[in-house]
Parts: structure tokens; C-alpha cells; sequence
């Protein structure tokens, strides 16, 4: 038995099951058989495995995030060439920093760049890999042989204590895996998609927007997006089941996605808040709520054009991208997308998807109108829990 399939066995024995994966050369089998486990292996805790094949990897801490909050063991499948990209994130979710929500997440890493490997440019980030590890408060072992797995029980012990762990998995130079062949015909088919001209001029406020919303709520799960738009949710209306985001721009709404595939078997709502800041610089995730579907999920693109939290100054969104025609053509169904500026057009269509199957989206066209709340009185430690025991 190779490393990684023990490494999953290993998992599997501890009940982690919610897997992200990014793909490297070394790895490939081991994603493969998560594949396979897809919504097909019960785990010891009563779950369904969860894999999620991602596309960027800071989405990846994002949506394990969700997932563990959720009640999900949570782990990510990528190489280290990644770490640099999910810093950020690493420091806001993982870490053991003041102003962290601490939430632990284990990480499969296949080290490249060390000693054996020919490829150069693999090898600046392969020595500093450890660093950044250590940087990020996230505890670790190397991992080169099957014998080394008794570092990995160590290693799980602290993962209880509420501490990210990672396994730096060694790849094997002298016999990598081979390449996944497919051969049976593959024709790629694409709907065409029509994507319908929008010339709106909003007559409603972000804040106004996010009242009503609330207005038609009950006990649905609410997660909001950095900076004035979680703060105005408290202002609102603060409640358990409101989960602020205070940092990570653009991941919202994997963190809502992750929360909404670990809560799917609940018949609750979950709502997520995001920017058209955060929609543009992290597009491409749109991909994953298309592909995974969540029924339970809304996600609400608060539309003003200007990054509002940051001084206003304009988005691409303002003027020249329709962020309801990038969700359609990253797969979401247009009858599902729903382009609203309006208080009544707002409240109509809420109704309809609290009451349908999603995933819906809402492309919300706002005015630029800022109001000045109060911070949020809650350190992020204490949003979690208090989140996070509301699904009890």
C-alpha cells in the first residue's frame, strides 16, 4: 500500500469527511479515489464523504472553513506551490493569531522542490514550505514512508485541541504515478447561453437591501462579507445564526458554500452575502456552486459598483461587467439569477426561492450610499461559536 492510500485510510478510521483537492502530478491517485468515495462512502460518524475538486487554493481554506463549522472533519489535497496563495487566508481562518476564527483543517501536501526533484522553479517554494507553515501556526510532519504515519497520530491529537495540521508528503522521484488515462470518446458539449442587456438605475441602498432580506427571515443560516456589509447585518438585526466574515475578501461565499454542502441534509436556507468586488476577484468559484448545487443555498451579490468598505473607488462591475451573465456562463441556470434593484422586486423574488430548490442567485444593482454603523462588538472567536452552536 502506497503512502497516500494509507494517509486515506488513516482519514477515513478518524471520520474527516470533507475533502477540497487542487491536483499535483503525485497526488492524482489519491483525488481519483476520493472521486470515487463522492457521495458514496458513509463515514463512522454517520456523513456522507464530501470531495471537492477546486479551482483556486485560498477558496480551498474558505470552503473547509464552512465545512467544519458545519460539523464536518475537514481536510485540502494540493501542493505546496499553493501555500502562497492561501497565506491570507491561512493567517484569518487557521491560525493560532489574535483576530483568527482558529478553526483547524488538515492539509495533504505534496512537497515538491526538495531534494530529487528537477524541476528549478519548484524549489524556492519547496524550501520555504516549512517556514510557512510555522508562519501560519499550522503543526507538521514529513512524510516520506509508510512508517512515517506514526507522526500523523501525533499529529491528530492536536487537531482535537482545535490546531490545522498538514502532512508534507515527500513525492517518490524514482517511481511517480503514472497519468489517469481515459479512453473512451469524450464529446464536450456547451449550452449556448443568451445573456440579456440590463440598464438599471438602483433606487435602493445596500443597507435597505440587507433590511428587507432580513425582514422575510426566520431561522435561516445568514453569512456576510467583509467589512461594512457584515457590520450593517449586525446593526440590522444581530442574531446566533449570523456568521461574520471580518476579513478575506472574495470568500464569503465559499465559506457559505462549504456550510451549505455540510448542512445539506437540513431543510434551512443558507444565505450568503458577497460583493461585486469579491465576485470579480474570485469569479471562477462561481464554477462550484453551479457544479455542487447545493439546494438550500442563496447567494446575494450586493452590486454598487465601488469597493464601498475601501473608499468607494469603482469596480469593473460598475459599468462594463454584468456579474449576472458571468454566473450564467459559469453554470448557473438563468431561470435561477435573479437581476432586482427595486424594494418590491427584492422582497418577490426572496419569496420564490425560499420557497424553491437552489442554488438561486440574486444580482442586487444598489445605490453607492455608505452608512456609518458601529464595528461589530464580537471578536471572531466568539462569532463562531456562538454560530456555530446555533445548528445545535
Amino acid at each position: 500500500m502506497d503512502v497516500y492510500s494509507k494517509i486515506l485510510e488513516k482519514c477515513l478510521e478518524n471520520s474527516f469527511d470533507f475533502f477540497g483537492s487542487l491536483p499535483c502530478s503525485y497526488n492524482i491517485h489519491l483525488i481519483n479515489e476520493l472521486e470515487r468515495l463522492h457521495k458514496t462512502h458513509e463515514c463512522e460518524n454517520g456523513n456522507t464523504l464530501l470531495h471537492i475538486p477546486l479551482v483556486r487554493e485560498e477558496s480551498g481554506v474558505a470552503l473547509s472553513a464552512g465545512a467544519y463549522m458545519s460539523g464536518r472533519k475537514t481536510a485540502m489535497v494540493l501542493q505546496n506551490q499553493g501555500l502562497g496563495n492561501m497565506l491570507g487566508q491561512l493567517f484569518s481562518f487557521n491560525s493560532q493569531m489574535k483576530g483568527s476564527y482558529k478553526i483547524p483543517n488538515l492539509y495533504i501536501i505534496s512537497h515538491r522542490g526538495i531534494n530529487g526533484e528537477k524541476i528549478e522553479a519548484q524549489k524556492p517554494m519547496g524550501s520555504k514550505t516549512p517556514d510557512l507553515l510555522e508562519l501560519a501556526d499550522i503543526k507538521y510532519c514529513e512524510i516520506e514512508n509508510v512508517s512515517d504515519l506514526k507522526k500523523f497520530n501525533e499529529l491528530l491529537v492536536e487537531y482535537e485541541k482545535g490546531y490545522s495540521i498538514a502532512l508534507l508528503v515527500k513525492p517518490n522521484y524514482t517511481n511517480p504515478p503514472e497519468r489517469i488515462k481515459n479512453e473512451s470518446k469524450i464529446v464536450r458539449r456547451y449550452q449556448q447561453q443568451k445573456i440579456d442587456a440590463v440598464e438599471i438605475s438602483p433606487e435602493i441602498s445596500r443597507y435597505n437591501a440587507i433590511e428587507i432580506i432580513l425582514n422575510n427571515l426566520h431561522d435561516e443560516f445568514v453569512l456576510s462579507n467583509i467589512g461594512h456589509p457584515s457590520r450593517e447585518l449586525c446593526d440590522i438585526h444581530d442574531r446566533d445564526r449570523n456568521f461574520y466574515l471580518t476579513s478575506s475578501l472574495s470568500q464569503s461565499y465559499m465559506v457559505g458554500l462549504g456550510f451549505a454542502l455540510g448542512v445539506s441534509e437540513r431543510n434551512q436556507k443558507v444565505i450568503c452575502f458577497e460583493g461585486d468586488g469579491g465576485i470579480l476577484m474570485n469569479a471562477s468559484s462561481l464554477s462550484l456552486v453551479a457544479q455542487y448545487a447545493p439546494k438550500n443555498f442563496i447567494l446575494i451579490v450586493l452590486d454598487n459598483g465601488v469597493y464601498g468598505s475601501t473608499g468607494n473607488t469603482d469596480t469593473y462591475a460598475k459599468d462594463s461587467i454584468n456579474i449576472s451573465g458571468v454566473a450564467q456562463v459559469y453554470g448557473f441556470p438563468k431561470e435561477k439569477i435573479f437581476t432586482v434593484s427595486k424594494p418590491s422586486e427584492i422582497q418577490e423574488k426572496l419569496t420564490i426561492a425560499l420557497k424553491n430548490n437552489g442554488p438561486h442567485l440574486f444580482h442586487i444593482l444598489l445605490t453607492e450610499t455608505f452608512e456609518k454603523v458601529p464595528t461589530i462588538p464580537l471578536s471572531n472567536i466568539e462569532i463562531k461559536k456562538r454560530f456555530m452552536k446555533s445548528i445545535e
